[in-house]
């Protein structure tokens, strides 16, 4: 199994239970082992506060990038 995220990719917290620390952007910081329940996990990073969580796979969604103005 691969992760689908990977080191320094920025990503949003998508569950539930964040409900109250959702805003804000996180850095995967570490990709975790596969979880008893076969969930991939990654260590992520606040980059406003520099909080870290353990989470899983389907706790954090990828943050749209726009497409780069220069060069083209």
């Amino acid at each position: 199994m691969n992760h689908k995220y990977s080191m320094g990719q920025l990503v949003h917290a998508a569950a539930a239970h964040f409900a109250d620390r959702t805003s804000g952007i996180y850095e995967v910081i570490r990709l975790m082992p596969e979880s008893s329940s076969g969930e991939l996990g990654y260590r992520i990073r606040d980059t406003a506060s520099g909080a870290q969580r353990a989470v899983g796979e389907s706790e954090i969604r990828a943050v749209a990038t726009k497409p780069s103005a220069q060069g083209h």
